[in-house]
């Protein structure tokens, strides 16, 4: 795209608002169930568990394979998981993290022992490139850092009271989810919609962002404050990867240095509800975490949704 030519606007200008220099797409014919599925047989051979042990499997995704049914179905099949419990959870980016929060519910209440959350994005499909003016590229820029990724973690009850998931926090504002959409392939628009764009993801980029800095670090003082952490105690944030300055500005407002959390937007763009997985599997790879450290997952998505979860390595 050659925003230069046609925008007057500078080279390099997306990663410099982004911090975005590359994405990843998925090969070929590839569905989010196969980015979801080629993730847990990984994991689950990390782990050494049989597809058989997985008791509750379920698929957190902003995209999804078709409108029915589930896409867990499709994901179940192609790990050969059968009867057991198994649905999807969407709520956009946080859609990973509400899975967790589920996962973390079911075993503490005793409906679970072993849950496979899995994740996959293909949401690249999503990108209009058809920018031509200035209003476009405000509603279609946010789409130009999307990444496809797929991952995948298996939850169990921790043999240890000072580990595992210690709290977590949700809030959604849904007066806000005109914001940032794909309107197409629902109720409102069943089928192929008269304007194009409309089967696009489309996103006020700005108010966003907004939104996510005056309603994620609440959330987070919030969770801290009732799991009785100092931002001095938490050893590594693994946030939402959407840009590097929001990211900044957030954990500024909660007194966290930067150096304190992980930066994958750079490298895979904005993948969804993949992100923080992916930036969770970037840290172990680093070696960044280490049993006992305090962490907090950092989420926030379109509708608007914030969320936050408190847990120990």
């Amino acid at each position: 795209m050659q925003f230069k030519e046609r925008l007057g606007l500078p080279y390099g200008i997306l990663t410099k608002m982004t911090g975005c220099k590359e994405h990843h797409e998925a090969r070929g014919k590839m569905d989010a169930s196969d980015l979801a599925a080629n993730a847990a047989k990984k994991a689950l051979k990390k782990a050494k568990i049989k597809p058989e042990d997985i008791d509750l499997l379920l698929f957190c995704a902003c995209d999804h394979d078709i409108t029915e049914p589930a896409t867990v179905n499709i994901v179940a099949e192609k790990l050969g998981i059968k009867g057991v419990s198994a649905f999807d959870v969407k709520n956009a980016c946080n859609s990973f993290i509400n899975g967790l929060d589920i996962a973390d519910a079911m075993i503490k209440s005793n409906k679970a022992r072993c849950v496979l959350v899995t994740t996959g994005e293909v949401i690249t499909d999503w990108v209009s490139y058809d920018i031509n003016k200035k209003d476009d590229l405000k509603l279609k820029a946010a789409g130009l850092t999307l990444g496809d990724g797929g991952a995948a973690a298996i939850v169990v009850p921790s043999d240890s009271k000072k580990r595992g998931i210690v709290h977590a926090c949700f809030e959604t504002y849904g007066e806000f989810w005109k914001i940032a959409v794909v309107m197409a392939h629902g109720t409102i628009y069943p089928r192929y919609p008269e304007n194009v764009d409309l089967t696009y993801f489309l996103s006020d980029s700005e108010k966003i962002l907004e939104l996510a800095l005056e309603k994620i670090p609440p959330v987070m003082s919030k969770v801290m404050q009732r799991v009785g952490w100092k931002p001095e105690d938490v050893d590594l944030v693994i946030g939402h990867q959407v840009t590097i300055k929001i990211m900044r500005d957030i954990l500024n407002r909660v007194n966290i240095p930067f150096e304190k959390t992980v930066v994958t937007v750079d490298r895979y763009g904005n993948t969804g509800a993949a992100s923080i997985p992916i930036a969770l599997c970037t840290a172990i790879e680093q070696g960044r975490l280490s049993p006992g450290m305090k962490v907090l997952l950092v989420g926030g998505a379109s509708g608007f949704s914030a969320g936050v979860i408190a847990l120990i390595w």
